[in-house]
């Protein structure tokens, strides 16, 4: 009864310190059976309190100074077998008995003195060894204490060589945790999916089986591991009392990784004792959608030339706009790649110092800080394989890689990464067309293979191809892009004919010939302001990474903001 006065004393001095401190915390090193309150988010505070007022949390249970740090796997177990210790009205060692748990000799085995505060328990009726002596210096060799158990002793032999403790040794027999290759992992902090299957599991030895209402919905569905889906449905949709559930997310995110903390679980300990008076059950909340399932949306621009001719003129250029209007200027007006996915565009040209380049009429080249444009865009793959990636030789091909290379990924010719997005391991493979031979087949091939086997699940190929100022594919490029799909491709993206062709569907699969120009320093006026912005989105299975769905949006653009001349801003039409 002391101790347990403590601790709500020590609650209770900590929620007049956050009300009188609004949120400042006092960090102090405390136990669970001092006065000094622990360290605390203020929103947790009250919530902490009840769970101790209403027995959810052992009163004796340090839990340590600061109860905004990641919880161990230990902690939260031996709070789960308090849990059940309290509700089901058994003692530890009486839990002992009726999972058959065999522990170490006691250090004393008399029943300790009323009102003393310490713990009794029987002794091990099978222990086949007294207490030895040794010779060296006559001290009395007792069995191990566990002092994260409360001076319980260990068990005599457990599920994991890493810990013989009583508490997680009754969760591994209830069955509320797991190890892996015979260990435990006791101080390994708990990710808050596993809080979610551990707490399922609880509440399953609790009587509890079924959510009361549906799952909640969350937009990282894609983080969660497949192991662990029924639990987070579970505990999103099984609230206390109050209607609040047991986990739920902040922003619509769940973040299955990230930890979870000694407040957090003791705040969804709390609510799983309220829950247990929740009668209602929710039809059919295991086949909830939303959890199986991710869709994303990709977006693709055409010809990209951040900078100028060699012979261009200052006046009326992209230095110059650059010079007047910063970065983040250029790409501002395309809405769709800010609330996209994933952005790639096609990069004619170079990002370079050099004064050398090829003998052409036209050689492109911009300052290396214009990869900044590229951010700021919201641009985040770029393909290098084009007609103007060599017009300042090998050293403005090395400049203009290490000039992009902090800012977006690159995909060109060898140059073939592979994207993360919502979970979904997307491969870009680039090539100029000008050709359909065996060494394009070839490239094609390969491009496939290793993309797959370095494990791609959708493949896209970006190709520089056709001909210039012309409406319509030609045969070359149909060839290429119909055996990009043959070959197992999801989509096919061209550029290089600087006006818009068509789009075509080919065995349930898109190419989109070719989408213009867009962000394009080498023209000053160009005849022909339309452009596409070409939106892909795709929808997968999360189990087997299979597309179940997929649908696009070719979107009418104009490379400038005005019609008189090009200002370097494209804008909707």
């Amino acid at each position: 009864m002391e101790l347990k006065m403590a601790i709500m004393k020590r609650i209770g001095a900590y929620l007049l310190a956050a009300v009188l401190t609004v949120g400042i915390m006092t960090h102090a090193t405390a136990y669970a059976w001092d006065d000094t309150p622990p360290v605390m988010s203020p929103w947790a505070a009250a919530g902490v309190q009840t769970a101790y007022d209403n027995g959810a949390v052992a009163p004796d249970f340090d839990l340590g100074n600061d109860y905004t740090q990641p919880i161990t796997r230990a902690q939260l177990a031996r709070l789960m077998v308090d849990l059940i210790s309290f509700e089901q009205q058994f003692s530890i060692p009486e839990l002992a008995e009726r999972y058959s748990i065999v522990w170490e000799q006691p250090v004393s085995s008399e029943p300790a003195a009323e009102g003393d505060g310490t713990l009794s328990y029987p002794a091990a009726e099978t222990a086949e060894t007294d207490v030895e002596q040794t010779e060296s210096d006559g001290d009395t060799q007792l069995p191990f204490s566990d002092p994260f158990a409360g001076g319980l002793p260990q068990v005599l032999s457990g599920s994991f060589g890493d810990t013989r403790s009583i508490y997680i040794e009754l969760a591994a027999r209830m069955g509320i945790v797991k190890g892996e290759n015979g260990l435990f992992r006791p101080d390994d902090h708990v990710s808050r999916a596993e809080a979610a299957a551990m707490m399922q599991r609880c509440m399953s030895v609790l009587d509890i089986t079924e959510a009361n209402l549906q799952p909640q919905q969350f937009s990282d569905n894609y983080e969660f591991p497949r192991w662990a889906v029924e639990s987070i449905k579970f505990i999103s949709g099984r609230t206390d009392t109050n209607g609040q559930a047991i986990m739920s997310g902040a922003n619509g995110h769940f973040s299955p990784r990230d930890t979870y903390t000694i407040e957090q679980a003791i705040l969804s300990i709390a609510r799983m004792q309220s829950s247990l008076r929740v009668t209602e059950v929710a039809a059919d909340w295991r086949s909830a959608p939303g959890y199986d399932s991710v869709t994303l949306a990709l977006t693709f621009g055409g010809d990209c030339t951040l900078g100028r001719g060699h012979d261009f003129s200052y006046s009326g250029s992209f230095d110059e706009m650059y010079d007047r209007q910063g970065p983040s200027y250029f790409f501002s007006g395309i809405t769709e790649f800010f609330d996209d996915d994933l952005t790639m565009v096609n990069f004619e040209g170079t990002l370079t110092e050099s004064t050398t380049h090829a003998n052409k009429t036209f050689a492109f080249k911009g300052r290396p800080a214009y990869a900044e444009i590229l951010r700021e865009g919201s641009v985040d793959v770029v393909s290098v394989a084009n007609n103007h990636s060599m017009d300042y030789l090998q050293q403005g091909f090395d400049d203009t890689i290490r000039a992009l290379s902090p800012y977006v990924h690159i995909s060109g010719y060898e140059r073939m990464p592979i994207v993360t997005v919502k979970g979904v391991r997307i491969g870009f493979a680039s090539n100029t067309g000008w050709s359909f031979d065996a060494e394009q087949k070839r490239f094609i091939d390969n491009a496939i293979s290793s993309l797959r086997e370095r494990g791609a699940d959708l493949i896209v190929f970006n190709y520089h191809w056709g001909i210039e100022r012309s409406y319509h594919s030609d045969s070359t490029q149909q060839a290429i892009g119909h055996y990009c799909i043959d070959q197992g491709a999801d989509l096919v993206i061209g550029h290089h004919p600087h006006v818009v062709q068509e789009v075509e569907t080919y065995r349930g699969k898109q190419i989109a010939y070719s989408l213009g120009n867009l962000v394009f320093g080498g023209n000053h006026n160009p005849a022909e302001k339309n452009c596409l912005i070409y939106r892909h989105s795709f929808t997968l299975d999360l189990a087997n990474r299979a597309v179940t769905a997929s649908s696009y949006h070719a979107i009418p653009y104009q490379v400038s903001s005005v019609s008189w001349r090009n200002d370097y801003h494209p804008v909707k039409r």
